[in-house]
Formats: C-alpha cells, structure tokens, sequence
C-alpha cells in the first residue's frame, strides 16, 4: 500500500494532523485545514491532456476526376517549391508567395481536391485601395516603395486550410486565494484562503482554422482571421477563375498540434471567465476529451502581395472575404534619422527658451 502524504497548500511542506486542533497542521508556515477539503483535494485526478490523447479523424483525400483535370493547370515555382493551381484561362507568371519571376508549367498529379471553398468577396481594386490607404501617411516610408507598378501585382490565392471540429467535455482545476486585511492594534493582519476550484462542461467547437500552406507565415494569416465558415461553398473548378490556388504541403496531421493549442487556449479562457470571487486564482491542470472529432480542407480567400526592398521581403495579404488588411513597412533610415534630428533640435530650441526666459526672470 502506498502511503499518502498531504502536502500545505501555501509552502508545499508536509502536514500533520493536530491532535489538538481536529485538523492538518503545517510546521512550516503555521496554517491548517480542515481534514475533509485537504482529501477532497488529494482525490482530485485531472491532469494536462496531451496531443497524442487529442484525437482525431483524418480526411481522404480525394482527386481530381479527368474532366476536371483537364480545366486546370499546375505551376511550380523553382525557388521556393511553391505548387500552385489555375484554371485553365489564368496564366501563373510570378510566384506570388517569394515574388520570383518566372514558375513553370507541371503536371497536375496526386490527391489534392478540397472539401469546399469560402469564395472571394473583396475584388482586386479594393485590395488594391486597401494597401494604398495601409501606405497613406507613412512619412518614413521609402520612396518608390508602393508605386503602381507593385500595386498591380497583388494577387487572390486560395490558401488551403484544415477546419477542425469536435466535442469536448473539459475539467479544469485551479488554486485559487481569497486575502482580507484588517488591523488589530499596531498590527496588520492578512488572512489568505486557499480554495481548489473546479470547473467542467461541454464545449463545442466548429471549423477552427489551421493554415495547411508553409509558404504562409501562420501568424500573418491568423492575423486576417476570422473567416465565415458557414458560407463556405462546395469546391468547383469556376472558383478558381481569375484566381490562383496553392496545394496543401502541411497535411492535416502536422496541423493537430496548432488546432488542439487553440482549442486549449478557448477551453482555458471561457472557463477561467466563471471563475469569480477570488483575489487570484492560478490554472493547474486542464483535461479535455475530444469526441467526434473531424478535419476537413477548405481554400480560404487571401490577396496576397510578396515584394522585396533592400534584400529584404515584405508580405500584405487582405482577407478575400472581409476585407481585414494587414502587412509590415519598411522605413528609410535617411527619413528616420532626419526626423529624428527634427526632433531633438525641436526639443532644443524650446529647451533653450524656456531657459532665456526663466534667466530674464532672475530664476537662473
């Protein structure tokens, strides 16, 4: 038999039980606690739930039929690797993901097609409005940096996604304190109340969104979420009119980790948001059961512009469905420092004012 020992929820030291007192006794910090919480406590056994007990059903990927192959051409981009699809009237002339100029024809081969598309809403003049007013009033932009000719060259993308969804049923425990202040005589006495609070339920999720494309900065892309998934359409080749498309080269099992971290992350937050009546409260561990849960790919509208100063790539991309924009400026350092300069001679001549005139008035 394994001998239990129960531990002072304050300083972690061990505890006794006072004869004296009914109750455990902590020798190091002086505090006790009733017999009853302290073994309620102990027989609380919700633990982390890792990825490999997040489990899911992966899709198949289904093909292309031949009508639909012939209506569709593939293009690789020889310095990034970069697999793209178009319709047979789009020719693919730069690889909108590193800007070289030059991809060439491929055959169309393997699994690829996807289970649905949110199609584009936003045209190509709006995205184009939209990066003009994201470079409006940037005075430290270089010159030439947005001039027409880039403008032209933002392109609508289809970026493949992983939509993740399930059931889960959650236990969340949490150490949480509960301080009061109050003065007796010269002294200040505060009182803390250690409490293990824990909370549980179920919580559905529907089409979380994992970007399936390396070519992408995940985090540029969430950053244009979210995405109306409920509008999402069945795939047709008619989408991709006008438009280009990439392959998935991130399947749907080296996405699961980025999905079962988002659905922890809201998991956390919605039950920590019923936690209330406590000065503190510190999460200890977080169980979720995943049930039904399913994957499935969905091309998600993206007008995306790479372009390169100095050596360096900047990437805009714009929501296709939303319209939400959003994209990193490089700054001229001739601007920078001459503004900077500005500045402080601002600074300076007020300073040198401000010094004559308390001099004129005998302070100095």
């Amino acid at each position: 038999m394994e001998a239990i020992q129960y531990k002072c929820p304050c300083c972690g030291s061990s505890l006794a039980f006072g004869s004296k007192s009914q109750e455990l006794e902590c020798a190091s910090c002086g505090n006790t606690f009733p017999l009853e919480g302290i073994e309620e406590a102990a027989q609380v056994h919700v633990k982390n739930t890792t990825d490999d007990e997040m489990r899911w059903e992966m899709p198949e990927q289904s093909s292309f039929d031949g009508e639909e192959s012939n209506h569709l051409r593939a293009y690789r981009c020889q310095a990034c690797g970069a697999e793209i699809l178009a319709d047979e009237t789009t020719a693919a002339t730069e690889c909108v993901y590193c800007g070289h100029p030059s991809i060439m024809p491929g055959v169309l081969t393997g699994a690829y097609k996807p289970d649905g598309v949110i199609p584009f809403k936003k045209s190509k003049k709006e995205a184009q409005d939209a990066l003009r007013r994201h470079c409006k009033g940037k005075k430290l932009l270089p010159n030439g940096f947005m001039d027409e000719n880039r403008i032209e060259k933002i392109t609508g993308v289809y970026v493949p996604f992983w939509l993740f969804e399930c059931d889960t049923e959650s236990d969340v425990t949490y150490n949480a304190q509960r301080v009061s202040v109050r003065r007796e005589g010269n002294y200040e006495v505060t009182r803390t109340s250690h409490f293990l609070v824990r909370r549980g339920g179920r919580i559905d999720f529907s089409n979380v969104p994992v970007d399936g494309s390396s070519k992408v900065d995940d985090t540029l892309m969430e950053s244009i979420e979210p995405y109306d998934a409920e509008s999402t359409q069945g795939f047709s080749i008619a989408y991709l009119s006008g438009y280009q498309a990439q392959r998935h080269d991130v399947d749907a099992q080296k996405c699961q980790p980025r999905a079962n971290e988002r659905i922890r992350e809201s998991v956390r937050s919605m039950m920590a948001s019923t936690v209330v009546g406590y000065t503190s409260f510190t999460p200890v561990n977080t169980q979720i059961d995943v049930k039904h849960g399913k994957v499935k790919q969905v091309l998600m509208p993206v007008w995306i512009l790479n372009t390169r100063w100095k050596d360096k790539t900047y990437t805009f991309a714009m929501n296709g469905q939303t319209g939400h924009f959003i994209g990193d400026l490089p700054t001229d350092k001739g601007k920078f420092w001459a503004w900077l300069g500005g500045i402080f001679a601002g600074v300076s001549v007020v300073g040198y004012g401000i010094a004559y005139l308390l001099y004129a008035l005998g302070v100095l």
